[in-house]
């Protein structure tokens, strides 16, 4: 009897991936409409945001196909292009009635996140590059980790504005984060006292509000030059989207209770940007004021109609092509 409890007890303290991507997604799309406001009043929410909820994809993506084989690779390169052609091409249309869309912006300017869709195999690919033996050495990990984090600096402060391809560049380091991680110590995390989360997490939401004074206090304490201050905010803010990303799998649901919804969850990331667009049109054409309601209401309109949309078969094949490994179904 203990041996059949034992497997029931482990499932509970994983959490159901689905279901936090979906949420992770929503989130997505409230986000969306939150960078649409008045930033000074939002910027900070904005930040938050920015911090968990692209790095929690690309750690979770990373953590559920980290036993991806060159075969599956490939198998999933077709789906990976369709996607991208597929929604880089929809993403389009708000370009093309604003005047703004070239041939250069649809080949060199990956719209709205379509990026992950060419970034995971490339991030895949590297780590099957990578011998065993490296892969299981935790210093080795660790250099690759800083050399990353460095190369997302530069990318981030230098290269980002040319093109959102080097998005691939900047959340390398999460996907590299999830090698250190195994479902025992997300176990374990998801094990520990609620009060230890939650002052955790405090903690972090306080020195990323306060992230000047404490680098400004790093940097006396170290010595360290002007230029190189910019790359001691850049790590404190890694750290702080780590421990709000630790505290989301924390608070994660483990229950497939709402699997037939939540697996949806990457249709309401590939479709949140044409529907906000129409949303957005339809508030201008009738003049109506953008405030915090106005934001819930499309937020809430979005998610539910993406999800509905999913449902076509036709509308669904393009989202998820015979099967995209990297969005897997867990």
């Amino acid at each position: 009897m203990k041996q059949q409890i034992k497997p029931e007890s482990n499932q509970i303290t994983q959490p159901y991936w689905p279901t936090l991507k979906l949420i992770l997604s929503s989130f997505i799309v409230f986000n969306f409409y939150l960078n649409l406001a008045d930033k000074n009043k939002v910027s900070f929410f904005i930040d938050i945001f920015d911090l968990t909820l692209i790095p929690m994809f690309v750690f979770i993506v990373a953590f559920v196909t980290k036993n991806t084989t060159w075969k599956s690779l490939k198998l999933s390169l077709l789906s990976s292009f369709i996607i991208y052609l597929t929604f880089q091409t929809v993403d389009a249309i708000p370009l093309y009635f604003s005047g703004e869309l070239s041939l250069n912006t649809y080949i060199f300017e990956p719209q709205n996140g379509v990026w992950f869709f060419l970034a995971t195999p490339v991030w895949q690919a590297f780590f099957l590059l990578l011998p065993k033996k490296l892969k299981s050495n935790s210093l080795i990990l660790f250099c690759i980790l800083i050399g990353s984090l460095f190369l997302s600096y530069l990318a981030q402060n230098h290269l980002i504005n040319s093109s959102k391809f080097f998005s691939i560049i900047i959340y390398f380091p999460f996907f590299i984060i999830a090698y250190f991680i195994s479902a025992e110590k997300i176990s374990s995390l998801r094990k520990k006292p609620c009060l230890i989360i939650v002052i955790t997490t405090t903690l972090a939401i306080v020195a990323l509000y306060h992230k000047e004074s404490i680098t400004s206090l790093i940097i006396n304490m170290t010595k360290v030059d002007f230029l190189s201050s910019f790359f001691v905010m850049y790590i404190l803010k890694f750290f702080i989207s780590i421990v709000l990303g630790s505290s989301i799998i924390y608070f994660a649901l483990s229950t497939d209770k709402y699997a037939r919804v939540s697996n949806n969850a990457l249709g309401v990331y590939l479709i949140h940007p044409i529907i906000c667009f129409v949303f957005l049109q339809i508030l201008a054409y009738f003049h109506v004021e953008y405030n915090s309601l106005v934001i819930i209401l499309l937020t809430l309109s979005t998610i539910c109609l993406s999800i509905l949309l999913t449902f076509n078969s036709t509308i669904h094949w393009f989202i998820e092509p015979k099967r995209v490994v990297f969005f897997q179904k867990d």
